[in-house]
């Protein structure tokens, strides 16, 4: 009595496919916590193959760093089947995302509510924490490397996806500072600023420059010292005149 009470109370989550029956599906081992009527559900409803569908939910995992939520993604798409079944019909929206709408199917949400309309979900991650979430958004904006299933192999390689500032002409700004001289690596060998001579490469250009600078100079110095002696005879006939007047 009492298994046959603890085998009543077991959840269909407790029957989860193992690694064994996720490879003989698929190939890989993406099934291996999913139960057979979610990867069955999702199987008839999408069309993908179990590979595909393996393949998509170790994508979702290593692209958010936490398991896909395999659970609610079959749920919501029993819930479109069975609108479909009822006469539903998908459509695309302005926005460009496909909807499914339920209107005249009576079928209800979780609290009872009609449904009237069904974004066709995607698979996703599981709700993130507080901590998850800042690394999702840090990741969204600045990239992020992750696992894809490229050209139909059953071997993931790591692919660099661009962030927010790699989209927009933000990143146009920051590329600018971050080649600026305040993002210089210290090891780089430092470049002669334009217009600089080294020493012992001087060519006659440069020399007639220096003795042209030089004669600048010298003159400037001939003009400051006849105004002061201009100054100084000035200031001598001023005392004499004041001299002979008094």
């Amino acid at each position: 009595m009492g298994s046959n009470t603890s085998t009543s109370k077991s959840s269909s989550r407790s029957q989860a496919m193992g690694p064994g029956q996720s490879l003989a599906m698929s190939g890989t081992t993406g099934l291996a916590g999913t139960t057979e009527k979610e990867a069955k559900t999702i199987k008839r409803t999408t069309g993908k193959s179990f590979n595909a569908i393996s393949k998509n939910i170790g994508e979702i995992g290593s692209k958010y760093r936490r398991p896909a939520d395999v659970e609610k993604y079959a749920k919501n798409l029993q819930v479109i089947e069975a609108g479909e079944v009822l006469g539903a019909k998908k459509f695309v929206g302005p926005d460009g995302v496909e909807r499914v709408n339920m209107l005249g199917t009576g079928i209800k949400d979780e609290q009872g509510r009609t449904i009237l309309s069904k974004t066709v979900p995607e698979l996703t991650a599981k709700a993130p924490t507080l901590r998850e979430l800042g690394g999702d958004i840090a990741r969204g904006i600045m990239g992020y490397n992750t696992l894809k299933y490229t050209d139909g192999s059953n071997t993931p390689t790591m692919v660099r996806e661009k962030g927010l500032k790699d989209m927009t002409p933000t990143a146009a700004i920051f590329d600018a500072i971050r080649g600026s001289k305040f993002f210089t690596n210290k090891d780089e060998t430092p470049k002669t600023p334009t217009g600089v001579v080294k020493p012992g490469t001087e060519t006659q250009e440069f020399a007639d420059a220096q003795a042209e600078e030089k004669r600048k100079k010298k003159l400037a110095g001939s003009l400051d010292s006849s105004i002061a002696k201009g100054r100084s005879l000035f200031g001598t006939q001023a005392r004499t005149i004041t001299g002979g007047m008094a």
